[in-house]
């Protein structure tokens, strides 16, 4: 018996499950593409929206405390109390603000950078804290008799260092994450372009697994009709078939073999008699 192919051996019904399946393979790479893409968005948009809150808190604290300290030197230079508005606002909106930066660290995913995180966070507390508790000591001290110019001056110039290095790590911590908010960014497009990507790939891969099934489909169907409908022909005019049946085991080849033995039963009467 000749060799028999595994493709051969199948069952006519089987294969046509499985040639109607190929283009399946692209649906659910489609779908796992789309999903493994839309996680990877999701977490970039997470990421870019806590990078984007703080750097807007950030930057209200910075300009909350530039404002309170233009306040209170006011208010030390003029004696008038209603200059120190921005001051008292400070007073409520710095805390706070402050406390959202915290949680919004505290809801980093990854151990490791949300601790390395809020070890900056805390250094950077203490300076803000430190800075509004010298406000509090300068606006204080514009009570007492002693609050002369030359004074004021002097408490101004002694503090002015500790505004000065509150200013400079608030930015410093502000242009760390704006560069950080570059980056997701950047993932986001990359996430984009891969996903125009993976479209182009389902496409093609769709395209394939329909060029395969059509082939396969021609080759085991098609083709073996059109050798049926010839020999058809042939045993109508009393010859031989033009092609014999191949070793298979669906049912074309059973009808082939029945036509083939038709054949050969005619044959043999036509020459016995």
């Amino acid at each position: 018996m000749p060799h028999t192919s595994f493709w051969r051996r199948i069952p006519l019904w089987v294969q046509g499950i499985l040639l109607n399946s190929l283009p399946l393979i692209a649906v659910l790479l489609s779908a796992g593409f789309a999903f493994f893409s839309n996680q990877q968005r999701e977490k970039a948009e997470m990421s870019l929206n806590r990078h984007f809150e703080m750097v807007e808190n950030l930057v209200t604290v910075q300009t909350t405390l530039l404002d309170a300290e233009a306040a209170v030197r006011a208010r030390l230079l003029t004696h008038r109390a209603d200059f120190l508005a921005p001051y008292e606002a400070a007073r409520e909106s710095v805390p706070r603000t402050m406390a959202r930066i915290r949680i919004i660290m505290e809801g980093i995913p990854l151990a490791h950078r949300r601790v390395e995180k809020l070890a900056t966070f805390d250094a950077l507390q203490k300076l803000v804290n430190a800075r509004m508790d010298a406000l509090a000591a300068l606006n204080d001290g514009a009570e007492t008799p002693a609050a002369i110019e030359s004074d004021v001056t002097a408490r101004i110039a002694r503090n002015q260092p500790l505004m000065g290095e509150t200013v400079k790590q608030l930015s410093d911590f502000r242009s760390a994450e704006q560069r950080l908010l570059g980056k997701r960014l950047d993932e986001i497009r990359s996430v984009r372009r891969r996903d125009y990507s993976l479209i182009f790939l389902s496409i093609l891969v769709g395209l394939a697994t329909r060029a395969v099934a059509m082939y396969f489909f021609h080759r085991r169907v098609v083709r073996r009709v059109r050798q049926l409908t010839e020999n058809a022909r042939k045993l109508r005019e009393e010859s031989l078939p033009a092609f014999r049946p191949p070793e298979s085991a669906d049912d074309i080849e059973e009808l082939e073999r029945e036509l083939t033995r038709i054949s050969d039963f005619l044959a043999e009467r036509r020459i016995n008699s």
